[in-house]
């Protein structure tokens, strides 16, 4: 049995080393290489981003008058058939208000803060416009903030694929042109991995797709309400790989 030991360890030994070494050596000779691709695509989901805040002596009260307002914006979405699941609740919060002396802290009133998100699913002309006037309404009520807008798109799937493919196009592109230039023969991948970059709009026309709207229907806008007019710009979508090819 002792003798059975110490031959079994060099057995695994000299296996592992006999793996490790075909592993090493196709890592030797490979070629690494990188391919990005990008894709711009037309926004076609708007989103509005709402805060409510509310300050009152209690909790409750708080509270109460958020919700209040609240429900006010969400009667204005609703008059422009905007899907329900498309209107959600993103934050929640009440904190009270402190006044801050020497002598110490003496609490204040509290107040309730709520946030809602609205989207805009098919963002064209006519829903850009939409979007203008519910942001006009919405600003008519008092203590309600406009936090954010901002695009997206529904399904970026097709779009990541379109990326995908240059990108891997590009990568293979230079491994070949390293292999011909290296006088190696290219073999195929031995690992792939991809990234995604981040998203974002890309403004392209100063035209304001909400103006567009109003002039359809001949309505004028004045300054004041200028601030809201909203444009559509493109989004780039970005997708990079990394791909590492077996050589001969």
């Amino acid at each position: 049995m002792q003798k059975i030991i110490p031959t079994l360890i060099v057995c695994l030994t000299i296996m592992w080393c006999f793996f490790a070494g075909i592993n090493m050596d196709k890592t030797e000779h490979s070629i690494s290489v990188q391919g990005d691709g990008e894709v711009y695509v037309t926004p076609d989901t708007l989103i509005l981003s709402f805060r409510v805040e509310e300050t009152a002596p209690t909790t409750a009260e708080a509270q109460k008058n958020a919700n209040e307002k609240i429900d006010q914006v969400k009667e204005i979405i609703k008059q422009y058939d905007v899907d329900a699941t498309d209107i959600k609740t993103t934050n929640v919060n009440v904190y009270e208000q402190y006044d801050w002396r020497e002598s110490g802290r003496t609490s204040l009133w509290y107040t309730a803060s709520h946030s809602l998100e609205v989207k805009i699913r098919k963002a064209n002309i006519e829903n850009e416009g939409i979007a203008s006037r519910i942001i006009a309404q919405v600003s008519e009520i008092g203590g309600v903030l406009l936090n954010n807008i901002s695009y997206d798109i529904y399904d970026k799937a097709p779009f990541y694929k379109e990326a995908r493919k240059l990108a891997m196009e590009k990568a293979h592109q230079k491994a070949a042109d390293l292999a011909e230039y290296g006088d190696v023969k290219l073999g195929k991948p031995l690992s792939i991995a991809e990234s995604r970059g981040y998203d974002y709009a890309v403004r392209y026309a100063n035209t304001s797709m909400a103006k567009l709207a109003y002039a359809d229907e001949e309505l004028a806008m004045d300054e004041a309400e200028v601030w809201w007019a909203i444009e559509l710009w493109e989004m780039k979508l970005t997708l990079n790989v990394s791909v590492v090819y077996e050589i001969q």
